[in-house]
C-alpha cells in the first residue's frame, strides 16, 4: 500500500478521505497517515493531525519516497491564498495522488493530471484532458473533448458539454450546465444552476439561465 497525507481538513479534505476509503474497500491502495492542518488538533474522522501546513513539515515526509500528498484546500473565495500556500510547499507534482472513486466512469482515451480528485458517479468522455489539482464532484458529466485546466473546479451534478474549456481555476457550480464549444475564463465563478451559452470572461461572476455576468472576482 502507498501512504498518503491529506493537506487540509473538514470539507474537501474529508470528501477526499471518503473517496480513499471507498477505493480501499475495492482494492487496498492507500494507507492514510493523517492530515496536515493549521487549525485542528483533534483527529478528523478518526485520522490524526500529524503536523502544520508548512514546508519544513512537508519536506520531512517528501524524504520518504513512498509517501504521497493530496492538497484539499480549495475555496471559491480564497483560491489565490490557498494556491500561494500550495506553491510555497514545493512538493513535486508527481508526489500528489490522483484519487478516482470506484464508481466513476472514465474513458481510457482521457488524460488526467496529478493531485486531481474525481468523486462518485462522475462520467468523463473520451479525449478529455484534465489538469493538475482539479476537483470534480459527485455525479458530474464531462463531455468528450473537454479540457479542464489546472485548479478548475466542477461542483456536483454539473454538466460540461463537448469540447468545452475550463481555463485555470474556473469554477462551475452545482447543477450548472454549459453548451458545447464554450470556454470558462481564468478564475471565473459560474453559480448554481447557471446555463452557459457563450464564453465566460476571465474573473467573471456568472449566474442565471442564460448565464449573465454580475461582477468580477477580486
Amino acid at each position: 500500500m502507498k501512504k498518503i497525507i491529506i493537506i487540509g481538513g473538514y470539507g474537501n479534505g474529508t470528501v477526499a478521505l471518503s473517496t480513499i476509503e471507498d477505493i480501499n474497500k475495492r482494492d487496498k491502495t492507500w494507507e492514510v497517515l493523517g492530515f496536515l492542518n493549521d487549525n485542528e488538533t483533534e483527529p478528523i474522522n478518526g485520522y490524526p493531525i500529524i503536523g502544520k501546513i508548512n514546508k519544513t513539515v512537508v519536506q520531512k515526509y517528501i524524504e520518504q519516497p513512498d509517501i504521497y500528498f493530496f492538497y484539499s484546500l480549495i475555496s471559491v473565495k480564497l483560491n489565490f491564498k490557498f494556491l500561494s500556500k500550495l506553491h510555497e510547499l514545493e512538493i513535486p507534482k508527481e508526489r500528489f495522488a490522483t484519487l478516482v472513486h470506484p464508481t466513476a466512469v472514465i474513458s481510457k482515451f482521457s488524460k488526467i493530471g496529478y493531485g486531481t480528485c474525481i468523486q462518485p458517479f462522475v462520467s468523463i468522455g473520451p479525449n478529455t484532458e484534465i489538469g493538475n489539482h482539479v476537483q470534480i464532484f459527485a455525479q458530474s458529466l464531462i463531455g468528450h473533448g473537454a479540457k479542464l485546466n489546472d485548479y478548475s473546479y466542477v461542483a456536483n451534478n454539473a454538466c460540461i458539454g463537448a469540447d468545452v474549456v475550463l481555463k485555470e481555476g474556473a469554477y462551475l457550480g452545482t447543477n450548472a450546465t454549459t453548451l458545447e464549444f464554450v470556454s470558462l475564463g481564468k478564475w471565473s465563478v459560474t453559480g448554481i444552476g447557471a446555463v452557459v451559452l457563450k464564453d465566460v470572461p476571465d474573473y467573471a461572476k456568472m449566474v442565471g439561465n442564460p448565464a449573465r455576468q454580475i461582477g468580477t472576482v477580486n
